[in-house]
């Protein structure tokens, strides 16, 4: 984690309900220990104006890089090193993320701006317009001249949160790519999304095992 010029800094940020999953912390924590990198966690509703206010806090610090962490994502020691090695080695790269599949649904969380969300790999890291936050990587340094805010919800044309809203993850990846930064996402690095899973037993007394949000369409008639 350092060349042999000057020590690189490095600074974890996550944003935390107030209720989280011990068994997902507890592997952040393992991954993050192996290269001494300290977690930074903000709690708040409001989850644009946390992992704003915690990168203002780095970068007044003088931190280097920026490794931001989703409570509900799984990954190891290797992960970060492979991330954090290429942001390093690699100057044409600003920004690079792990690849991460979406809840409920297994879309790649990650897209371009043609629409398109899936990728060909020949086994280097892919530029993208929009990554994640789950595990990624930024280079302060490239951070700290972008206008604010860096992250800020926009409702769509009609005022409404639907179809062609943007998020403030997807806000803050346009101001990166305005500010003439890249961002990458590394199809090496696959790592986890925790959710959770319903199992019920079908008409046969057979285990299955639902998503949430597939329990409550199969039982819609019968929920008050």
């Amino acid at each position: 984690m350092e060349d042999e010029k000057k020590k690189v800094t490095i600074a974890a940020l996550m944003t935390a309900p107030r209720y989280e999953s011990v068994f997902a912390r507890n592997y952040i924590e393992i991954a993050l220990k192996k290269w001494n990198i300290p977690l930074n966690i903000s709690q708040g509703v409001y989850y644009g104006q946390c992992m704003q206010v915690m990168l203002e806090q780095q970068v007044e610090n003088g931190i280097d890089f920026a490794l931001t962490v989703d409570f509900d994502s799984m990954f190891t020691a290797r992960h970060v090193e492979r991330l954090l090695a290429y942001i390093a080695g690699d100057e044409k790269i600003d920004a690079i993320a792990a690849v991460q599949p979406k809840r409920g649904c297994g879309d790649l969380l990650a897209a371009n701006s043609d629409g398109a969300t899936s990728i060909e790999w020949d086994g280097n890291p892919v530029k993208v317009d929009t990554a994640h936050f789950g595990l990624t990587v930024i280079d302060l340094n490239k951070l700290k001249d972008i206008p604010k805010p860096w992250f800020l919800p926009i409702p769509n044309e009609d005022g409404r949160w639907d179809g062609g809203k943007i998020d403030d993850d997807v806000y803050f990846w346009k101001c990166w790519h305005e500010a003439g930064n890249s961002v990458y996402i590394d199809p090496g690095c696959r790592l986890g999304h925790l959710e959770e899973l319903i199992t019920v037993f079908d008409p046969e007394m057979n285990i299955e095992h639902l998503y949430p949000k597939d329990w409550v369409e199969n039982n819609a008639s019968t929920v008050d």
